[in-house]
């Protein structure tokens, strides 16, 4: 790309980002972040629309229709970046990047007003409700991807060990995993900490329970394939010599293939219902359905990831070999039509920017927030040549 084009387009995408980091807002209810992308889009003479809980907008005259998301929504985590445009919002924070997303995306946006595409149209989607509100589900319903024949979308942070400081990653096929979510509990009938024969207790079904799980995940899925079963949070109990009446479970699943993931769910619903059973008291278990597995389209893989190698030069664009076992609900879109998920590691260790998604502490380094628009607008192009239809 003309590197006066890119500097542009950072130099935009770092404004719009920092208004949008300011201004964290959670799960599909968005209406400052949406207020901003709607002006701004206006502003750059294009017209946004309504579309569910988010905003899209198409860009060109005729001709075969592709697509852009970039997600807004923002965590419930309290901000330790000390940035001089951090959260105004105690108790929120923009921990994933995904004001780097919309930032980028309004620049793209900015680019497109001023030239517009030729033989095809864009449609930029901002899309609220990524973090587990199915906001990618909504806009679906709502339109969003009506007449569109491919899609691309990016990433920024820290996803891949594989990736270094401003190297873009694709990866053809499953790139994402399910993100299940489990819980559960145990009911005993309590008593004196002295005398557990007087008592069912709870505790000692949870702790076999998590033995069972981690026993289970190494003997029963095939090891060759990523499957992750992690027990995260656990509550019982409240005085030292007082066994309780219940204990309670929450965890996540994490898999690749529908199969896996059926044997997820399987092996965890049978460890709880073992462990009571050994124990002589009630389990109750529950298994909450997340986001699917995210599987890129090979051949716009392929053509994105080429695009990129033209947008960004040389030595830029990796081809990854280990998929990511965090969740996305781009797989939605991906399920609907051919597209490209992608990865932009956005780290800068000589300035101290290292603490991954999530971290109260996360940062990306701004020099390739250009590059995140560049590679989202060659790629729908190239896709829009293949996939296009009008």
């Amino acid at each position: 790309m003309n590197p006066s084009t890119l500097a542009t387009l950072t130099e935009r995408a770092t404004l719009h980002r920092r208004a949008l980091h300011c201004m964290p807002e959670l799960g599909l209810d968005l209406p400052r972040s949406l207020d901003y992308v709607r002006t701004a889009l206006a502003a750059a003479g294009l017209e946004p629309r309504d579309c569910g809980p988010g905003l899209s907008c198409d860009v060109g005259d005729a001709g075969p229709l592709v697509a852009i998301r970039a997600d807004l929504d923002a965590l419930p985590v309290a901000e330790e970046t000390g940035l001089s445009f951090a959260s105004d919002t105690p108790g929120r924070m923009h921990a994933c990047g995904h004001d780097a997303h919309g930032g980028a995306l309004l620049a793209a946006a900015e680019q497109l007003a001023k030239t517009p595409p030729s033989g095809y149209r864009v449609r930029l989607i901002f899309q609220p409700g990524e973090e587990g509100a199915f906001g990618a589900v909504k806009m679906i319903d709502a339109g969003c991807l009506d007449g569109v024949s491919a899609i691309v979308g990016g990433h920024v942070g820290d996803l891949s060990e594989e990736l270094a400081p401003g190297q873009a990653g694709f990866l053809p096929g499953p790139m994402m995993a399910a993100s299940d979510r489990f819980s559960g509990t145990f009911v005993g009938s309590g008593g004196h900490g002295s005398a557990p024969h007087q008592t069912l207790d709870p505790i000692a079904a949870l702790a076999q329970f998590i033995q069972a799980v981690y026993a289970f995940r190494s003997r029963r899925p095939d090891q060759r394939k990523p499957f992750v079963l992690s027990v995260c949070q656990v509550s019982a109990g409240s005085a030292f010599n007082v066994i309780p009446g219940s204990a309670e479970f929450k965890g996540t699943a994490r898999t690749l293939e529908p199969a896996e993931r059926d044997l997820a769910r399987a092996g965890l619903e049978a460890a709880c219902s073992g462990a009571a059973l050994a124990c002589g008291l009630e389990g109750r278990f529950e298994w909450i359905d997340g986001y699917p597995p995210l599987a890129n389209h090979p051949e716009a893989t392929r053509l994105s990831m080429k695009a990129a190698e033209d947008a960004l030069g040389p030595g830029r664009v990796v081809e990854l070999t280990v998929p990511s076992m965090g969740g996305e609900d781009f797989s939605y879109y991906l399920m609907k039509v051919p597209g490209c998920f992608w990865f932009l590691n956005t780290q800068a260790p000589e300035s101290g920017i290292t603490h991954p998604n999530h971290h109260p502490r996360f940062d990306v380094d701004e020099r390739w927030l250009g590059s995140l628009a560049a590679v989202n607008l060659a790629a729908a192009e190239a896709l829009a040549l293949k996939f296009g239809r009008t």
